[in-house]
């Protein structure tokens, strides 16, 4: 969530990193048209299909250099709005903020257009989660709009329980195992060691269908304009990757264990059949509800509540 602070914050930094980049608005470079730089904000398995395309040779195949970088929830709409990066793959979250701050976004795939998490907890039902602890990385993102999303479901709202920041993913889990917090939601290759500390699955998001994008593929409209057959290609091959990833377990399950520098062949094979089955679309095909459900909870932040989500949703370039 962007306030007015962290909004001019965003835009200062987006346009310190043109100056320095020497970069022109929405990411042409003036560099090779076909070398495109993606970044990710969590190294989770949601991006293993970017994985996958880059490892196995897909983009390349496209004629595509295609480079990922980390960079946080925080940095990676900034690049994005400077150029420093030509796509991204972030949250509905930070695209629909972004969006709300003025800045002309299109999003082009959906990855996760559900929520990828479980909701663990050693209270019965939801109404044992009255004044509990429930962890959450930041009052933003998607893991943000996912909590409050469970808390719905289960008949409860924010004032209900506590909700404590903890930065990170990781710091979650680690908050969990501890028994620091009393609930948070996860997903695997995290829920073997949250089950082996006594919790169990309250609730099963994934299994609700919410619609949403917990990770999506997104682009500055002046590069989409600019870059369509780039993008054409780029989705060709994240296409390709997705379908391996539906069949080929053995090579997805490695690919998750070097990214995740994970050991446990159980815990991945349970992950890739997690995402593979329940979570990861045949086609990732994006939509105005994938967006809805963050604009519902961040229609305080200025600019959201009057956002037109058509004008940002980009089906173009996917199969259909």
């Amino acid at each position: 969530m962007f306030t007015a602070k962290s909004r001019t914050r965003m835009l200062a930094v987006a346009a310190a990193t043109c100056l320095l980049a020497a970069c022109a608005p929405g990411g042409g470079s003036g560099g090779d048209a076909n070398t495109l730089t993606v970044s990710y904000s969590q190294v989770v398995a949601d991006e293993l299909p970017l994985w996958i395309a880059v490892d196995s040779g897909l983009f390349a195949k496209q004629g595509l250099d295609v480079k990922l970088t980390s960079l946080s929830g925080s940095d990676g709409f900034p690049a994005l709005v400077s150029g420093q990066t030509q796509l991204a793959s972030i949250g509905a979250s930070e695209i629909v903020s972004g969006a709300g701050s003025g800045a002309d976004v299109s999003y082009l795939a959906a990855l996760t257009p559900v929520f990828p998490y479980e909701l663990y907890a050693k209270v019965p039902d939801g109404a044992g989660l009255k004044g509990k602890r429930i962890g959450i990385t930041s009052l933003s993102g998607s893991l943000y709009v996912a909590t409050l999303s469970a808390l719905k479901q289960l008949g409860l709202s924010p004032g209900d329980v506590q909700l404590i920041t903890l930065g990170s993913v990781t710091n979650l889990n680690n908050a969990l195992v501890a028994g620091s917090i009393d609930a948070a939601l996860s997903h695997p290759p995290a829920s073997a060691q949250i089950e082996a500390a006594g919790y169990h699955v309250l609730l099963d998001l994934a299994k609700q269908n919410i619609p949403t994008s917990n990770v999506g593929i997104a682009a500055m409209k002046s590069y989409v304009s600019g870059h369509g057959d780039q993008i054409k290609r780029f989705m060709a091959a994240l296409q390709e990757a997705i379908t391996r990833e539906k069949t080929d377990e053995a090579y997805s399950v490695k690919e998750l264990g070097d990214h995740l520098k994970v050991d446990d062949q159980k815990a991945l094979q349970e992950t890739w059949r997690y995402y593979a089955q329940e979570v990861l679309p045949d086609v990732p095909t994006p939509s105005v509800a994938q967006l809805q459900t963050s604009k519902d909870a961040l229609g305080k932040t200025p600019g959201v509540s009057d956002l037109d989500l058509s004008k940002i949703v980009d089906t173009s370039f996917v199969a259909r």
